[in-house]
């Protein structure tokens, strides 16, 4: 028997795999396996995608209408990612109208506090100490 790292329960490995099994093959343990394998993978291998525009871009220009074919023969494809694309849209739009939002807004409760400030003097209640 052993301990699983993530859920902490006890599993028998798999006669394939044996010692190095290291979840008990729930796919919550697994998931979270992949996510720190990957972020480990990305930590020593920081440059990996960065450089590769350029490599991309030359093997695109060799390959003229290999993207519209692509897309064409992957409809699935295709829909999966304008449906992501829709999502990212609304989400940007989302938090600029928010930005907007609260820029329209500041003046206002400026204005309000200074009056609140003038209204509070103007009574006699003294000097406001900030804290």
């Amino acid at each position: 028997m052993k301990k699983c790292s993530y859920c902490k329960t006890q599993f028998t490995p798999q006669v394939t795999v044996g010692e190095r099994q290291i979840t008990c093959g729930k796919p919550a343990c697994k998931k979270s396996l992949k996510s720190d394998n990957n972020r480990r993978w990305r930590q020593k291998n920081p440059d990996h995608y960065r450089n590769d525009y350029s490599r991309l871009k030359d093997w695109l220009g060799q390959n003229p209408g290999y993207l519209k074919d692509y897309r064409e023969s992957h409809p699935g494809y295709v829909k999966k990612n304008r449906d992501a694309q829709r999502v990212r849209d609304r989400r940007k739009k989302l938090r600029l109208d928010i930005q907007a939002q609260l820029k329209r807004q500041t003046p206002e409760i400026t204005n309000q506090l200074w009056k609140s400030l003038v209204t509070f003097k103007s009574v006699g209640m003294g000097t406001i100490q900030w804290s």
